[in-house]
């Protein structure tokens, strides 16, 4: 009997690995790695695209979040017998670049490699019905992404309306007045694709040259221009506890292309998570403790789309 468990348990064992495997995608310049979730018979794919800074293909980053977001996003597909793709942006985490210039990386960059992605998904893995889900900066890379295959569908989660440069004088509203007029000319200088040599220290981790041209492309894409050229089926997902994107985002989206859904889910924040009414409590734990499970309406509204185009 005891032989007949562990064969029953190495079985089982192997069946969940056979569910779940790491991949390496060859780009210009080195590999993408991320893990591919295959539930049994699976016909869609989701490729899941990480939102903004040194955030991995779990939804983690350095900085203090770890949320496992993403994995959880992962697992509720695989619940659902929706097969994924979650990965390593370039030169993050396990998606090493052999030459890794922070003053050579495009906004072009992310979108080339979400492409590859579907494209691998496609010809290697032979799926023929694929959506891009982006959260937060994600979001705009799936959205342009998706404008040059046959994606069948894209999902922006917690994604901006607005370009970048109007989202960070938004951010900076509350700092002294010096600070707003710095960085309201730094960015009209990068809008106009200019580079700019004096950064004051205390705006160097936003505006430091080597970031620059990296700005300077993501400056040229406004997602509510961007989001009215998709004629495939779309989905836009918003908590109303998000501190960091507010629902008007969403909304905007949504007007830009009269034919999305959208999706406004009360307590949610921008980890996809759910805090109380006053968007106050747990907010700031829902980025720091992996535990917390993923808002359910939030998992209800993604397989559905997905189950429905």
């Amino acid at each position: 009997m005891k032989k007949l468990f562990c064969i029953l348990l190495l079985a089982t064992s192997l069946f969940i690995n056979a569910q779940k495997r790491n991949i390496a995608i060859a780009i210009n310049g080195g590999n993408i790695e991320g893990t591919f979730n295959q539930p049994e018979k699976s016909k869609k794919l989701v490729i899941i695209i990480a939102g903004s800074g040194p955030t991995d293909r779990n939804g983690n980053n350095p900085l203090g979040v770890k949320c496992n977001t993403y994995q959880l996003i992962a697992d509720t597909l695989n619940k659902a017998n929706i097969a994924s793709i979650r990965y390593d942006k370039r030169g993050i985490a396990k998606s090493k670049l052999l030459v890794l210039d922070e003053s050579k990386m495009t906004f072009e960059d992310f979108i080339s490699d979400a492409v590859t992605i579907y494209n691998f998904a496609k010809d290697s893995l032979g799926y023929k019905k694929i959506y891009f889900a982006g959260h937060s900066e994600g979001s705009l890379i799936g959205m342009v992404a998706a404008q040059s295959v046959h994606a069948a569908g894209y999902i922006s989660i917690s994604g901006a309306a607005q370009s970048i440069d109007v989202i960070i004088n938004e951010q900076v509203k509350t700092q002294p007045e010096k600070i707003r007029e710095e960085v309201k000319t730094i960015m009209e200088q990068l809008h106009q694709k200019k580079l700019v040599d004096s950064v004051p220290k205390y705006l160097y981790s936003l505006f430091r040259p080597s970031v620059q041209p990296y700005m300077i492309s993501w400056l040229q894409y406004n997602p509510s221009l961007e989001i009215k050229k998709l004629t495939i089926p779309v989905l836009i997902i918003q908590g109303t506890c998000d501190v960091q994107v507010k629902t008007e985002q969403a909304t905007q989206l949504h007007e830009a292309n009269a034919k999305s859904e959208i999706k406004l889910i009360d307590f949610m924040t921008h980890t996809l998570k759910s805090t109380t009414a006053d968007c106050a409590d747990k907010n700031r734990k829902t980025y720091t403790e992996s535990s917390l499970p993923l808002n359910q309406d939030f998992a209800k509204s993604i397989v559905n789309f997905i189950n429905k185009h």
